[in-house]
């Protein structure tokens, strides 16, 4: 993977991000669940990565047609750049009087109750012009607490009304695990079953199933309808169940952090750096000052994290601010040497996952929080 980039060497900091690997990660979750159709869920910019470019790599190189987000903005962008018939699911709860908009620009929302529903069709009915079905897909909330059927009543009355009126078009029934990537597992089987007997209760059909996500298309895959699946994380090239679970797939990761170095300058016995002073050198030594802060989303939490300079192991050194971070050097180098936050540096790697355990998050919170003054530049 090349990293020499314009946008790194004017900006200091860089993501970049690999079509090869998104779409094997893509297809390595779909074979290994039997799956037939693939939801690639692209919300919170494609969890850092860029909703239209993991969008539109995914319908080019596999003829992806169905994908998620969480909110209309995301959706009405994603749909842009997606051929009309690709279908964009929005899986967040959404307000009922946008249904008009959503109808008009071939949105397919996810309905959490009756009530929602109602409310829908009365601003679909008040639009004076004539709109295409809105596609929905019903929610079953089996234990996430969001939204969604708690009962069998709850879920009939929701798909007869929907199968009923002809402002509606069923596209599917969902349902959201809460801990199919833990060892809960009691949990999870309970989510299922009380899923599967409300959908085999009403005859509804399993082609409209989709509850599969990145826990569920790796873990249980024998357990659930995987003829769809819905995932996420693992398109990106992690593993949502590590430290716990080793994938059963090999996951390539999509994207890597790299940085340069613009400042290299020697720390004097006894001075300390950034807010606070909470780093004091105990003897002479040598830093360097880097263009990356929590504005990028490199969090407060990660001082003292491990980093890779010239596959040598640093440290970050002191708080993180705003828009800088001093990092250890154990010799001088040259201003504009590479920093590898995540990603490879040759031989030596600093995975996701690894920083997340460091900063007591997961990976979708650092990814989703790499701001977008961060260009993102494709390496392939």
């Amino acid at each position: 993977m090349t990293r020499t980039s314009a946008a790194l060497k004017r900006r200091g900091l860089a993501f970049f991000r690999s079509k090869k690997a998104l779409v094997h990660n893509a297809k390595a979750v779909m074979e290994v669940a039997n799956a037939k159709r693939l939801i690639a869920v692209v919300k919170a910019n494609a969890y850092g990565y860029g909703d239209t470019w993991a969008a539109k790599t995914l319908n080019q190189e596999l003829g992806v047609k169905d994908f998620a987000v969480a909110t209309l903005d995301e959706g009405v962008r994603v749909r842009s750049a997606l051929p009309d018939d690709c279908d964009v699911i929005l899986l967040g709860v959404q307000p009922a009087f946008l249904a008009d908009e959503m109808a008009e620009k071939n949105l397919s929302p996810v309905a959490g109750s009756f009530d929602w529903l109602l409310a829908a069709k009365k601003a679909i009915d008040e639009k004076d012009k004539k709109l295409p079905a809105l596609k929905i897909h019903l929610a079953v909330d089996t234990g996430m607490g969001r939204l969604g059927a708690k009962t069998r009543a709850e879920l009939a009355s929701m798909y007869n009304f929907v199968c009923a009126e002809d402002c509606f078009e069923l596209a599917g029934v969902m349902t959201h695990f809460a801990t199919a990537d833990e060892d809960n597992q009691p949990y999870y089987d309970q989510q299922l079953a009380d899923f599967m007997a409300m959908v085999k209760g009403l005859d509804i059909p399993e082609k409209y199933c989709h509850v599969a996500n990145s826990g569920s298309a790796l873990y249980h895959h024998d357990e659930v309808p995987t003829d769809t699946i819905r995932v996420g994380s693992v398109l990106y090239g992690y593993n949502p169940a590590l430290p716990d679970r080793p994938s059963p797939i090999e996951l390539e990761p999509v994207g890597s952090l790299v940085g340069q170095i613009w400042g290299v300058h020697r720390l004097l016995k006894g001075e300390s750096l950034s807010y606070g002073a909470t780093y004091t050198a105990n003897e002479d030594q040598w830093v360097g000052t880097i263009p990356v802060g929590y504005a990028d989303g490199l969090k407060r939490t990660l001082s003292g994290m491990t980093v890779l300079v010239n596959e040598q192991e640093e440290k970050i050194l002191g708080r993180v601010t705003m828009d800088q971070i001093i990092i250890s050097l154990r010799e001088p180098v040259a201003v504009g040497s590479e920093v590898t936050f995540i990603g490879k540096d040759q031989e030596k790697e600093i995975k996701i996952e690894d920083v997340a355990e460091y900063g007591d998050t997961i990976p979708h919170e650092l990814l989703t929080g790499i701001s977008s003054r961060v260009p993102r530049v494709d390496v392939d």
